[in-house]
């Protein structure tokens, strides 16, 4: 009887052991049940411009300002493409018939390359940027076309084998306001069709670089139907005569009262196209009426803040195969090109003199999706 009662109790203490190793298992870390979810953590919302985008976030620069490493890592910080502001544009590149003057646009390619940035090069042909030398030429049209195809094919040859330079602007201020040829005598005044050597100047792109993303740049284009009317028409004159084109910028150099809708019509009239949509130059004036006692106060840096988010929901709100980049003309308050050319007291970019994020940083980071 008593070895019964032993064997029973061994039973007893076997069970129990059984049943907390299955105990166990089943609360084991390594071996969840099938019917418990993890939720999974939420992914934390990007602070930073370039990594929030889904399309390029550019600026534009100088050599000289790249000197400073405030600048420097705040431009590398922040931004994943840059735009010469003027030394990659032909007066000074070309300086005379065989020579060329790489220096400063390599340096500004070759920093971002270091840095993982991509460039777009501006621009090829633009009639306020000829040099003097070879606006006195006095060419023929057929010389002068040729020369103009050499420095196009030695230029783009020269920053293709660089390996970051993603887009061109290859022509660059054509139209009037009233959508006609602008009445000039370095470009316009050489040639009886002169969209067809636009378009060929394009194609002498594409021949060197058949990768490259080839750009119409223009200001007004949003605001001015009849000029965004011409540069349609040469778009579709190009298409029915194979040159080729993948995009169209506009500079938007507006102000924070340049009406929204406006803008949206017009944008949306460009992407109509079914080209790339570049915001190519932007920047968003202040000092509206040009007031020598004008304050950046609170309530305007928040006005501006609200206007860099309404453009960009406005570019976000088009197709994503559309979307290349938006670029600020720019990246510090201290360095702006409005000082000299709107008013001293101006402050449009999304940088303070001190490279201190503005609340228009704010703004257009809020206006990404």
């Amino acid at each position: 009887m008593q070895s019964i009662f032993y064997l029973n109790r061994i039973r007893f203490i076997n069970v129990l052991l059984l049943l907390a190793i299955l105990a166990y298992g089943c609360s084991n870390d390594d071996d969840p049940s099938p019917d418990v979810v993890t939720p999974e953590e939420p992914k934390p919302t990007a602070t930073i411009l370039k990594d929030k985008a889904r399309f390029g976030i550019g600026a534009a620069i100088t050599a000289t300002q790249l000197n400073e490493s405030a600048f420097a890592s705040t431009l590398s910080g922040h931004f994943n493409q840059i735009t010469a502001e003027y030394e990659m544009k032909m007066a000074k590149i070309w300086s005379s018939e065989n020579s060329f003057n790489w220096t400063n646009g390599d340096a500004l390619v070759d920093f971002a390359k270091q840095k993982g940035m991509k460039v777009h090069g501006h621009a090829l042909v633009w009639y306020n940027s000829m040099p003097e030398w070879f606006k006195n030429a006095n060419y023929d049209t057929l010389t002068y076309e040729a020369k103009v195809k050499d420095y196009i094919t030695t230029t783009v040859k020269h920053y293709k084998d660089k390996g970051n330079v993603v887009s061109w602007d290859v022509a660059n201020e054509i139209f009037s306001e009233d959508g006609t040829m602008r009445v000039e005598g370095v470009i316009n005044g050489k040639f009886n069709d002169p969209i067809a050597f636009y378009g060929r100047c394009f194609q002498y792109v594409r021949d060197v670089d058949p990768n490259v993303k080839l750009f119409y740049n223009d200001y007004n284009v949003v605001l001015n139907s009849a000029k965004r009317a011409g540069i349609i028409k040469l778009v579709k004159r190009f298409q029915k005569d194979g040159y080729p084109i993948d995009g169209i910028g506009d500079q938007f150099h507006y102000t924070v009262t340049t009406s929204k809708e406006v803008m949206k019509t017009g944008l949306n009239d460009m992407a109509s196209t079914g080209l790339l949509v570049h915001i190519s130059e932007l920047d968003l004036r202040v000092n509206v009426q040009k007031a020598d006692d004008y304050l950046f106060t609170n309530s305007e840096k928040a006005i501006q803040s609200q206007a860099y988010q309404s453009i960009v929901e406005m570019y976000e709100a088009l197709p994503d195969k559309q979307k290349f980049a938006i670029t600020l003309w720019g990246v510090t308050d201290k360095y702006t090109w409005l000082t000299g050319w709107w008013h001293p007291k101006e402050y449009p970019l999304l940088f303070d003199s001190n490279f201190n994020k503005k609340p228009a940083y704010d703004g257009f980071l809020k206006g990404l999706k």
